[in-house]
């Protein structure tokens, strides 16, 4: 996604840099050379909301396509909408549903199986007018106030980023205040990457496409009741990479059960708590952006999928006002952390331990962590403000956590979802009891 450049502003460095940013880009190498010139006009509300972006997966099909069903996605606290292209692949079909979006005050992307085909012809064999057809075919919608852009390609692998630059270039040339979307693999999905490593894989996106932000999906529910391994992982590794270069990024939470995806485990039905400690776990790490897969029950073919926030029949699930109460909860926080750089993750653990790929091991106010298993997400603003994001390490249990601070006594503002309290700290300590699938949010 590139945007136009007047239409930003530049979110500073504070001036002294934290903890987090000693080995910020681990191992990457010369690709890791800090970005200059224009690239430092981005900032972190890409999509121009003034809150975090939460947008959906799948949308309603033909049959249910009215205005009654986008203000049902609107009122579960949505503000974007995917496109989903077996639903809305014709020009006519996606006009109707920008105006679904722009009567319920959301933005759309627009998502089409001829340009995710035309970019896997142009990668065999490049052609000026599959690049002409493309921009052409947003002609009609391009002006429509809901249309936000493109939404290109979901999981390319590594072999299509050539291909795909060619289009973001020309799009970015004729529609300059359009954004494009697209969303990349997760570490496990080592098959699909085409490349030696993940790291490899982010690196070359950044070296080909020039990103103002990226998209990336991995569903960490496990059927015998863990998570993947990596998750965590992905996401530092992530943020670090975003943070370097200050653009942000936006992920994908599971709502369903998942079966039958080649090479991966299968994944469990998700229950309230697993649904908001991805939220908040994601949030803690960084996450700009926030996208439920799926909204819409999909249906089966080669995978298996249960029922998500809306059955096939078109009846809303228990997991729909799982979400709505999920998204009311983080939309005050998230407005504060759009302003804010993600500076890290530290992980208390008494027991298992997950792989970070840069962790933090103190912050700003915060000496040492102690207490049960939990993340300390770690943010600063441009002015040097600290601020921490805390939730239990793992959805199935609650947490007793004590922050000790470094000779930090006075008043700190805490938030449990929408609701802010002012704490008088006068011992150099915090301590909070959140239960399974909530946080706390402490500014300094």
């Amino acid at each position: 996604m590139k945007m136009k450049k007047k239409l930003l502003s530049f979110i500073l460095l504070p001036a002294v840099l934290t903890t987090a940013c000693t080995s910020c880009e681990g191992s990457g190498g010369e690709e890791d050379v800090p970005v200059t010139g224009s690239q430092t006009e981005l900032e972190y509300d890409v999509l121009g909301l003034g809150e975090i972006p939460i947008g959906i997966w799948v949308t309603p099909p033909p049959a249910y396509q009215t205005e009654s069903a986008y203000a049902d996605i609107r009122a579960c606290g949505m503000n974007f909408i995917n496109g989903f292209m077996y639903n809305e692949n014709s020009n006519p079909i996606i006009k109707k549903v920008l105006d679904y979006c722009e009567k319920n005050g959301m933005k759309y992307f627009a998502n089409k199986s001829t340009v995710s085909s035309a970019i896997r012809e142009y990668a065999e064999s490049p052609d000026d007018e599959l690049l002409s057809e493309f921009v052409n075919g947003i002609k009609s919608y391009a002006d429509h106030p809901a249309y936000a852009g493109e939404l290109l390609i979901d999981e390319p692998p590594m072999p299509l980023f050539e291909a795909l630059s060619a289009f973001t270039d020309i799009f970015d040339r004729i529609y300059p205040e359009k954004m494009w979307h697209v969303n990349l693999f997760p570490t496990y999905a080592t098959g699909g990457i085409q490349a030696s490593s993940y790291e490899e894989y982010i690196n070359e996106w950044f070296n080909v496409m020039s990103p103002s932000y990226i998209s990336y999906d991995s569903y960490p529910l496990l059927t015998d009741g863990s998570i993947i391994d990596d998750y965590f992982y992905n996401l530092d590794l992530i943020r670090t990479k975003t943070r370097f270069r200050e653009i942000p990024f936006w992920t994908f939470i599971q709502t369903l059960s998942i079966a039958g995806t080649p090479g991966v485990p299968d994944k469990r039905e998700p229950s309230e708590a697993d649904i908001r400690w991805q939220v908040w776990t994601d949030l803690a790490f960084g996450a700009k952006g926030i996208q439920y897969f799926c909204y819409w029950s999909p249906g089966n073919g080669s995978e298996q999928f249960g029922e998500a926030l809306v059955g096939l029949d078109g009846q809303k699930t228990i997991r729909y006002d799982y979400v709505r109460k999920l998204n009311a909860d983080i939309n005050e926080i998230g407005k504060i952390l759009l302003n804010c750089h993600a500076e890290g993750v530290i992980q208390n653990a008494s027991g298992k331990t997950y792989d970070l790929f840069s962790p933090l091991y103190s912050f700003g106010p915060v000496e040492s962590v102690s207490g049960d298993d939990c993340l300390v997400g770690c943010f600063s603003t441009e002015e040097g403000d600290s601020k921490v994001l805390i939730t239990p390490l793992l959805p199935t249990s609650g947490a007793r956590v004590v922050l000790d601070l470094a000779g930090h006594d006075g008043i700190v503002k805490v938030w449990k979802n929408a609701e802010a309290s002012e704490t008088d700290v006068t011992s150099g300590r915090l301590e909070f009891d959140i239960p399974a699938g909530d946080a706390v949010f402490v500014e300094f």
